[in-house]
């Protein structure tokens, strides 16, 4: 069997994790996300394979706004997601916070997403309330360096092909 590694990036003892042990069984419903970080991490593989319903869910309903699932999926499915780097966590009691930064392609241009997200623990789930952005980062692309979703290849056989 083919190894699929996760999206989010996740790895235990310097191994990565293959989707199907890590985020699969969150999007499934199998399992919930017993910290921020770990719904945080779903919530990127989510908007990476365009889950929108997965993205409403886990969106606490008070801070949703008029947004459906459609143009969740919709708006995920438009983005080409590359990379995810977690730079910080924290819990305390039923709120917590996850500092991370997020990649993705546009025409010939990586852009970075930073962002300090907020969650909290409702009824025994936990859920993202809203964020704070910081400025979003670009660069240009050489086809030919490395892939910066972290594969190993050059971007002209990876991310930009």
């Amino acid at each position: 069997m083919q190894r699929s590694l996760c999206p989010c990036g996740k790895s235990v003892s310097g191994t990565l994790l293959d989707y199907q042990e890590c985020c699969q069984p969150l999007h499934q419903g199998k399992e919930v996300a017993t910290t921020p970080e770990q719904l945080m991490r779903s919530r990127y593989s989510a908007y990476y394979f365009g889950l929108g319903q997965y993205i409403y869910d886990t969106h606490h309903q008070d801070f949703r706004g008029s947004v459906s699932p459609e143009e969740l999926t919709a708006s995920a499915k438009s983005t080409r997601w590359c990379h995810l780097e977690v730079i910080a966590s924290s819990q305390h009691g039923t709120s917590g916070t996850v500092e991370f930064k997020a990649s993705f392609i546009d025409k010939d241009k990586l852009h970075t997403f930073h962002e300090v997200s907020n969650f909290i623990l409702d009824n025994g789930s936990w859920f993202y309330t809203d964020g704070d952005f910081k400025p979003k980062v670009s660069q240009k692309i050489n086809r030919n360096q490395a892939c910066p979703c972290g594969s190993g290849t050059k971007a002209k056989r990876c991310c930009f092909s």
